[in-house]
């Protein structure tokens, strides 16, 4: 049985320095921080799908999730520089998909979640930027990952940056962040034995505190086992800027475990304070339910935006309704950005969005 996300079975890159030697881990240093996902990009980086087995369906339909990816980057690198990484032999696909915008990188890749995959970049006040290795292990050894694991310290020899390595085990998506203390994660998908054997929740939040450089730690409970991340924080909580959230929520009178759990999540963040003391403003954007795709995987949350330079990149899934909401929603608590609806079904149907593959590098 194939495996997938929601079930079980030029410009500035021409300046980096490029090394080919093994780059050694180094002990965090004071002072670096995860600057919040809305301040300035360098650029974007992301993953080339390379591994057709993994996605089930019928014939083209890898090509199709290829295509999906390609238009999503030449999209993106309208605004900002986009860095994919592409093994050489595809790399004549990727640039037709892509477009001439687009720096393909050398790098081999297993898959294209390249938020969980890639390094957290950090920054400190001086503007240095460094890169945290959450050691990805394909979401608790779900899905192959011998190349996908490599892709931090591959990232951190082109930049030439320090490079920081965690002792705790984990991904991009499983953590939002506000670059002001404050850090909001779901513990079913950091406190598990898959990720992190015989780690306290006390022990987690020590480890992301230092290698993130936040003071305070929300813990929401999330969903164990019902999909390949156990229930990504990106998917359903997302930091607008300090003080202000968006969730995704179940539209209707729905009573799975992951509603359940977005319930309990609302009441947490309703009561809680910000690392500055502030209390949070909740919107909600509820997903969409008429969709165009028929795929039992298919997650048709709005909360998986990214944010760009300039831009937000959301999806829309066909539910007339659901997708004019989210995006009236989006440009409201976006004023200073256009917001980009785009169909990228191929992306959603294989249990992660857009925020999943895509990962920012800040701006120095």
């Amino acid at each position: 049985m194939t495996l997938n996300r929601r079930t079980f079975i030029g410009t500035a890159i021409a300046a980096m320095t490029v090394g080919r030697s093994a780059l050694a881990a180094q002990p965090m240093a004071p002072g670096y921080f995860a600057p919040a996902e809305e301040s300035p990009h360098a650029r974007t980086w992301m993953c080339w799908p390379s591994t057709g087995s993994i996605y089930s369906g019928p014939a083209g339909y890898f090509e199709s999730v290829q295509e999906t990816l390609g238009r999503l980057a030449l999209t993106i690198a309208e605004h900002e520089p986009v860095a994919m990484l592409v093994a050489a032999g595809n790399q004549s696909l990727a640039a037709r998909l892509c477009g001439p915008k687009v720096e393909l990188i050398d790098i081999q890749t297993d898959d294209m979640w390249a938020r969980d995959s890639g390094p957290v970049f950090l920054r400190n006040q001086p503007g240095e930027v460094a890169l945290l290795d959450l050691n990805f292990n394909g979401w608790g050894g779900k899905q192959e990952h011998r190349l996908d694991r490599k892709i931090s310290a591959s990232i951190a020899k082109l930049v030439s940056c320090p490079y920081f390595k965690s002792q705790v085990t984990g991904e991009g998506g499983g953590i939002e962040y506000d670059g002001e203390g404050t850090l909001i994660l779901n513990e079913s998908s950091w406190v598990n034995d898959n990720r992190n054997p015989g780690w306290s929740r006390e022990n987690v939040e020590a480890e992301l505190k230092q290698g993130l450089g936040v003071d305070k730690v929300i813990w929401l409970p999330g969903v164990r086992g019902k999909d390949i991340t156990d229930a990504h924080i990106d998917g359903s909580v997302r930091i607008v800027r300090p003080g202000v959230l968006i969730m995704g929520t179940n539209p209707g009178d729905n009573t799975s475990d992951w509603a359940l759990a977005g319930e309990e999540a609302k009441k947490i963040l309703s009561k809680a304070t910000d690392a500055k003391g502030r209390s949070f403003q909740i919107a909600e954007i509820p997903s969409a339910v008429d969709v165009r795709s028929t795929r039992d995987d298919f997650f048709s949350g709005y909360a998986n935006y990214y944010v760009g330079n300039g831009a937000v990149y959301t999806p829309q899934f066909g539910d007339v309704k659901a997708d004019a909401h989210a995006l009236a929603t989006l440009t409201r608590l976006f004023p200073d950005r256009t917001v980009v609806s785009l169909e990228v079904d191929r992306i959603y149907e294989n249990g992660g969005g857009i925020h999943c593959v895509t990962q920012q590098q800040p701006a120095v």
